[in-house]
């Protein structure tokens, strides 16, 4: 914060307490005793309410000098005669700062609820966009089939329907792990496995999508010395592929995205890259929050890092996003605990197929 945002809200707090001691002065003179200096804490609680915690807590600090230094009385005067123990100005600085924190606190999880409300809304109207779309689709299809029931339009309605099925899939998945998000019950079936076969299998079920935008992906994966990982199969390709396929949504035609996994320290790490839209700074944690999307309006729900943050984070690993800044592209990087000796192949699992997701 720079000198010039300081300015105002010193002045602000300032102006709170010096209406705050000429109020209070007026109840000292109207009842002729020491009031009690509750309205400094009110004062200091609602500055913070209004403008944030800094001007709060400045306020309650310059509340309780100007409160000590006018309005209370020394209770205790020192053996020595220098000073004075002032208890009820400590009590009225420790409750005015209290009450800032409370306030501070509470402002907060309001903000931060109604940002969720907010992000929850624009999902559903998402969903029912997404919704409304393919059942148009299917109705057009059982129209053409009612007109006209030629092989030609047989084929038509008949990709039409399957199609539009797909994407009614997808939404229906999407909602189902919101569910099991809200709930904490992501499940993991967790199975000594080799995390390069996890990571081909998500790429080779990408690389359809990234080819059709023509743009480029490349693979660095090097087979040995294999990478033993405890970890779902599925639920891990799940993760490597929404990456990719964000990597590939939030880039251009023409676009680099690569994939790389490597070993290093006892721990295996795996990074998506793309030269793509980029993130911007402040998006680069609030970005795994739930329906939280990149870009203007973003795709989708909003829930894929969030459910690959939690699958990671159950098979003991952690995910971070990384970015220059917008059109500058953007970094994935997940690193998971690695197993030094292999189950028997015969608690290996096997690698998630496509179909899987």
């Amino acid at each position: 914060m720079s000198r010039t945002d300081l300015i105002p809200e010193f002045c602000i707090a300032t102006a709170t307490v010096v209406a705050a001691a000429l109020v209070q002065w007026g109840i000292v003179v109207w009842v002729r005793e020491n009031a009690p200096l509750v309205l400094f804490a009110a004062s200091a609680a609602a500055l913070t309410f209004w403008r944030g915690l800094g001007p709060g807590m400045l306020a309650s600090s310059l509340g309780t000098a100007v409160g000590s230094g006018l309005f209370i009385a020394p209770l205790h005067q020192s053996a020595a005669g220098k000073g004075s123990l002032q208890f009820e100005a400590l009590l009225l600085f420790a409750g005015s700062m209290v009450s800032c924190l409370l306030i501070y606190r509470l402002r907060a999880d309001r903000e931060d609820s109604d940002a969720v409300h907010e992000r929850r809304d624009d999902a559903l109207a998402f969903v029912a966009h997404e919704l409304r779309q393919p059942l148009s689709n299917i109705k057009l299809a059982s129209a053409i089939l009612e007109r006209d029931q030629s092989e030609e339009n047989r084929t038509r309605a008949t990709t039409l329907i399957t199609r539009s099925a797909a994407r009614l899939g997808r939404v229906i998945d999407d909602l189902a792990d919101v569910t099991r998000l809200q709930r904490s019950s992501i499940s993991v079936d967790r199975r000594v496995l080799r995390l390069q076969d996890a990571v081909l299998a998500a790429a080779e079920s990408a690389r359809p999508e990234i080819e059709h935008r023509l743009q480029t992906l490349e693979v660095d994966v090097p087979v040995e010395p294999p990478l033993w990982v405890s970890g779902d199969a599925v639920r891990l390709q799940q993760v490597f592929a929404n990456l990719l396929s964000n990597a590939c949504k939030y880039s251009p035609e023409g676009a680099e995205i690569s994939i790389a996994c490597r070993a290093e320290h006892g721990r295996a790490h795996v990074m998506v890259r793309d030269t793509g839209l980029g993130i911007r700074a402040d998006m680069l944690e609030s970005i795994f929050d739930l329906f939280v999307r990149e870009g203007s309006g973003g795709e989708g729900l909003g829930i894929g890092l969030t459910l690959a943050r939690d699958v990671v984070s159950q098979h003991g690993g952690n995910i971070s996003a990384h970015s220059n800044g917008p059109g500058q592209g953007s970094r994935f990087l997940i690193d998971l605990p690695l197993v030094s000796v292999p189950l028997p192949r015969l608690h290996e699992a096997p690698a998630a197929s496509p179909e899987s997701l």
